[in-house]
């Protein structure tokens, strides 16, 4: 008899869809009953698990700490239930190994002792991160195109009030403090420091840090902008539809007279972005771990680029080293024919009932944003009524709040189209199959892009060595079939980058699930 931990999950828009809480509890329930396991704690979660920052996870591992050498298993009904994070999922498993416990889903057992149902396993944990992206990048959409509207979405800045419309629509709008705004600039056009406008509005009731107050000064949407970040992250300004709290003329001389107090003291604006330098701050030292600034140095032939550390100064590498260096590790990061026949396999036996990443019907958020507004109206009456606080009637009219902004932005994606979820995952095969080239032709916010989503911890550069403490799972599973007896026998599978933190593989043991026979005549390419 094993003694086992239950771990049940559902998102706020999972529980619509028959994720329920109590299902699950007894499908996993049933399961113990009937291999005669004895549950020793139960723990129920209503929150995203895009990673395990989750308030019951957490209680779940103090749990397992507080019990060490007494729990045999974490049981849930599917991987999904888990987590949605393929990259974090398996640093978890093997966390858990470590305290004696080995996760299991009841609905998708396997044995991961067998390498290929590593890869299986990844394709389970892949397909949930893979929607959790996707959604991301509708609601980013969204957004977006919320405003290039000139709408303000989010908290409204200092000054302002958020207010909503009969359709459910959020704008900002002049608050009690707009006068306060209004003095501020002025005063700043005025030639006043911003201490010194600190300290007036200070007296007037309202305090500011340094920090708050500059980014405040420099805010556009006074002026009546919005400030709207394209897909390659530059950004530019949109008139808005709300009212200004200054006017043009007085914002300009403001930003006069801070300019020219700064070119007074000498102040010179680093550049953030070179394109000689695209990793600047994306590789880390060696030595102290901080990111690796670049600059150019003189010698006898020119100027010389060099990424350097400017913390511990015992790291100085030439540039075009470090490139060249990243460039021949991306070149050993490629499929063998066979592996990618497999992985294309077992995809397409596992995402038969995949087959699209899901988009919710129109109606239904409709549906959902009129129950949000019914919920406002209920406790604003509660709170007319003084059935509750202020203080709970803030945090519900935040929260709630916070969800229609949410709904909004999903309403505002639904023009985009169905994504084939197979026809996603055969594209992520094709990217590593061009990846160097893929990377070549990328700017420097793609090429940051890429090597963050394969190296997790970032790239470690010293005198001698370019190391990492791990990469990718699902990518480090794949290369490690192919790497043969020399992953085996030293863990490690690149020639030019040494996996630091890289342990030994055992798997995690959890119930014996092989995974289906394949012919021989089946692993030919293009199948």
């Amino acid at each position: 008899m094993k003694r086992v931990i239950l771990a049940t999950r559902v998102s706020s828009d999972e529980q619509a869809k028959g994720y329920s809480l109590q299902n699950q509890e007894e499908a996993l329930n049933a399961y113990c009953t009937k291999e005669g396991h004895e549950v020793a704690a139960i723990f129920r979660e209503d929150h995203s698990a895009k990673n395990f920052n989750r308030p019951e996870f957490k209680k779940l591992l103090q749990f397992l700490k507080a019990n060490k050498g007494k729990i045999d298993l974490l049981l849930v009904t599917t991987w999904c239930r888990f987590s949605r994070n393929l990259t974090e999922s398996f640093s978890m498993i093997d966390r858990l190994k470590r305290l004696g416990v080995e996760v299991q889903a009841i609905e998708q057992p396997m044995d991961l002792s067998i390498p290929e149902n590593l890869m299986m396993l990844s394709v389970y944990l892949a397909i949930p991160d893979i929607d959790n992206r996707r959604r991301s990048m509708k609601i980013t959409a969204g957004v977006r195109s919320a405003k290039k509207e000139g709408r303000w979405l989010g908290v409204p800045p200092f000054g302002y009030k958020t207010v909503w419309d009969e359709k459910g629509t959020s704008r900002i709008e002049p608050g009690p403090m707009a006068e306060l705004v209004k003095k501020a600039f002025t005063l700043v056009a005025q030639g006043k420091t911003q201490a010194e406008v600190r300290e007036r509005l200070k007296k007037d009731g309202k305090y500011f840090s340094r920090s708050t107050f500059s980014q405040l000064i420099r805010n556009r949407v006074y002026v009546g902008e919005v400030r709207v970040k394209n897909e390659d992250k530059s950004t530019y300004f949109v008139k808005g539809i709300h009212v200004p709290l200054v006017s043009a003329d007085l914002f300009t001389r403001a930003q006069v007279a801070l300019d020219g107090r700064l070119i007074s003291r000498g102040f010179v604006k680093a550049k953030s972005e070179r394109p000689d330098f695209p990793l600047r701050g994306a590789i880390l030292c060696g030595n102290c771990q901080k990111p690796l600034t670049g600059s150019a140095s003189k010698g006898r032939n020119g100027y010389h680029a060099y990424y350097h550390c400017n913390h511990c100064h015992e790291v100085r590498l030439r540039a075009s080293t470090v490139h060249e260096q990243v460039e021949a590790i991306l070149e050993e990061i490629r499929l063998s024919k066979n592996a990618a026949t497999l992985y294309k396999m077992m995809l397409s036996q596992l995402l038969k009932k995949e087959s699209t990443v899901k988009v919710r019907p129109k109606e239904k958020i409709e549906e959902d944003i009129r129950k949000n507004e019914e919920r406002v109206r209920n406790i604003e009456e509660d709170y007319f009524d003084r059935k509750v606080d202020a203080e709970t009637f803030n945090r519900m009219q935040l929260r709630l709040k916070t969800e229609r902004e949410k709904l909004q932005a999903e309403l505002s994606s639904q023009t985009a189209e169905q994504y084939p979820m197979q026809d996603l995952l055969k594209k992520g095969l094709s990217v590593l199959e061009h990846l160097p080239a893929l990377y070549n032709r990328a700017d420097i916010h793609q090429k940051k892009d890429i090597l963050g989503s394969i190296f997790p911890e970032k790239l470690h550069f010293s005198k001698n060595e370019c190391r990492t403490a791990r990469i990718n799972e699902a990518l480090r599973l794949i290369l490690a079939m192919d790497a043969g007896s020399r992953h085996k026998k030293t863990g490690q599978i690149f020639k030019n980058l040494s996996l630091s933190g890289v342990v030994e593989d055992n798997g995690v043991e959890p119930m014996t699930f092989p995974l289906p026979a394949v012919r021989s005549s089946q692993l030919q390419v293009g199948t």
